[in-house]
């Protein structure tokens, strides 16, 4: 008897799972990287940049990483080197950057603002305790 009450609640549970997550597409974790920003664009920054991602969570599988990367005719492409994920986006003209990853399987959101020679920022993952700083400075050349 208790057999078949447990059958009949996995059966049960089952069928709820099913119905509600049936039929829905996926979602991606990271929103695509637009066509054009929806600012004007600033060149005042371009060149080579480099820097770290410093973690503030604690947690084991938020690791620090070198970022390195560019930013021309106000295009930016910033590598993550540990897992080389790329962001990609673009700079204004008060120096705001609007950046937006590639990574299928971490939630990247990076925020930074640029002044003279450097970027500083805040940076987090939606799926996992990550979260923290990160900064960059240019290279001069």
């Amino acid at each position: 008897m208790n057999k078949g009450i447990y059958i009949g609640a996995a059966v049960g549970v089952l069928a709820v799972m099913v119905f509600t997550l049936g039929g829905k597409e996926r979602q991606p974790i990271n929103t695509a990287l637009p066509d054009q920003p929806s600012f004007a664009i600033s060149t005042a920054f371009d060149g080579r940049w480099e820097g770290e991602r410093i973690d503030i969570s604690g947690d084991k599988i938020c690791l620090e990483t070198r970022v390195i990367g560019k930013i021309e005719q106000g295009k930016v492409e910033l590598t993550l080197m540990y897992n080389n994920t790329v962001l990609r986006g673009w700079i204004s003209k008060d120096g705001i950057l609007a950046l937006y990853a590639d990574s299928p399987r971490w939630g990247y959101r990076f925020a930074g603002t640029a002044q003279n020679n450097r970027i500083d920022g805040q940076w987090r993952v939606t799926n996992a305790p990550c979260h923290g700083e990160w900064y960059l400075e240019k290279k001069l050349t």
